[in-house]
């Protein structure tokens, strides 16, 4: 049996490598509050951190490795502007992949000011990544949710489902622009019921359900204005609907927990480091690649090699045998 392989890729963080570019569009009081200390962070901080060459290196890996499936849970981003979701798209096509190869779901980093997720621009530019094969019965249909609506949070499209080969991939927005300096994350009651709905519905049985969300569904760093705030309610969706697995980005480094399904099984819940990073070996650029055979899920993890300048495979672990 040929088992099948879906990469998981997240926090690249994309920059525009050009600023007046980048700047194109933009009014001065759009850098006020939380994007003008977040753009500050981006020259002080992130452009020393967040290496743009290690993307491209990580996308000559994905070209020869060849995955089944790319998935991108969020922070595509780094203050919402659109030439840098301009600059993901370019990286995205640059795989050689076809839409209906690759999915992507926003993170904090992508909902960063609450009129551009008021505008649904993240929606309107990878909505072609988030074509849905299933979605709720109620989905899209509370305005008060929907982007292009006075108050619109971006989510009431969510979450959708890809069928593709044994697995249904399940996309969840956890991102909410918070108003403040915090990069906390929230999935709300409509949402969790719309995937409470999907996860038990019987389009997918007898599919492996992948969910993909940005935050940690499990409190994995201290300090609340990080985490999901209502994490324990999409845990208790979780256990009564069940899922086979949970991946997410967020806190930049590797990290791995379980949650209880249906009957106390665990949930495998994995976390991938940024897929930009320029730390130390344990934190370097990586990504995840699942290969699912059967009921076996194996996670392999590849990571940036300094010395030599390529990704090479730095874990392999059993997930489910």
């Amino acid at each position: 049996m040929t088992a099948y392989r879906l990469a998981h890729v997240t926090d690249p963080h994309f920059r525009s490598p050009d600023l007046k570019g980048a700047l194109r569009g933009t009014r001065l009081h759009d850098f006020v509050g939380k994007r003008a200390v977040g753009a500050l962070n981006v020259v002080v901080n992130r452009r020393r951190k967040h290496k743009m060459e290690l993307l491209e290196a990580l996308g000559e890996d994905l070209r020869r490795e060849r995955p089944d499936h790319l998935a991108l849970t969020g922070d595509l981003s780094n203050v919402s502007l659109e030439a840098e979701w301009r600059e993901a798209l370019r990286w995205i096509e640059g795989t050689g992949r076809a839409p209906s190869d690759v999915t992507v779901i926003p993170g904090n980093h992508d909902a960063y000011v609450p009129d551009v997720v008021a505008r649904g621009t993240f929606q309107t530019l990878f909505g072609t990544y988030q074509s849905a094969d299933v979605r709720p019965p109620d989905a899209a249909t509370t305005a008060a949710e929907a982007p292009g609506t006075a108050g619109g949070d971006g989510q009431a499209m969510y979450p959708f489902v890809r069928l593709r080969g044994p697995l249904a991939l399940v996309g969840i927005n956890s991102c909410v622009p918070t108003g403040d300096l915090g990069a906390w994350g929230r999935v709300g009651q409509p949402q969790l019921e719309r995937l409470e709905a999907v996860l038990a519905g019987g389009e997918l049985r007898g599919k492996v359900r992948v969910v993909l969300i940005h935050h940690p569904p499990v409190q994995l760093k201290g300090g609340e204005e990080r985490n999901l705030k209502d994490r324990a309610e999409l845990a208790a969706v979780l256990e009564r609907a069940g899922a086979e697995l949970v991946v997410h980005g967020h806190d930049h480094r590797d990290e791995s927990a379980t949650l209880t399904g249906p009957g106390g099984g665990p949930i495998p819940v994995i976390g991938a480091g940024s897929a930009s990073y320029a730390g130390g070996p344990e934190t370097r650029a990586r990504y995840n690649v699942y290969e699912f055979e059967g009921a076996r899920v194996t996670r392999v993890t590849r990571a940036h090699d300094e010395a030599s300048d390529q990704f090479r495979e730095a874990a392999r672990v059993v997930l489910r045998a």
